[in-house]
């Protein structure tokens, strides 16, 4: 099966740690998986997710995920110039 290995920042950080989640986590996808199907089935909350990096990118909810991938799920409230840094001005969804 196809595997993505996941990261996620600032308090999403407390949801992998609580679980007892490594860090990257290896998530095993099936095809047609997007990010957004990710957050349903781990069970993190859409609105804690502000934008999603794949490979390093900004990319929409649904996204097609890939074998091999690096996932990122950034939380709301990172700050303007860290906003600008990154690539992302507003919610991708």
């Amino acid at each position: 099966m196809a595997r993505i290995e996941l990261r996620a920042f600032g308090p999403l950080m407390k949801i992998f740690s609580h679980r007892g989640w490594p860090f990257p986590l290896p998530v095993e996808i099936a095809p047609g998986d997007t990010p957004g199907t990710l957050l349903k089935r781990l069970e993190i909350p859409e609105e804690q997710v502000e934008v999603v990096f794949v490979n390093g990118r900004v990319e929409k909810m649904s996204h097609p995920l890939q074998d091999g991938d690096r996932v990122a799920f950034v939380p709301p409230g990172v700050p303007s110039i860290h906003r600008v840094m990154l690539g992302f001005y507003s919610r991708k969804s």
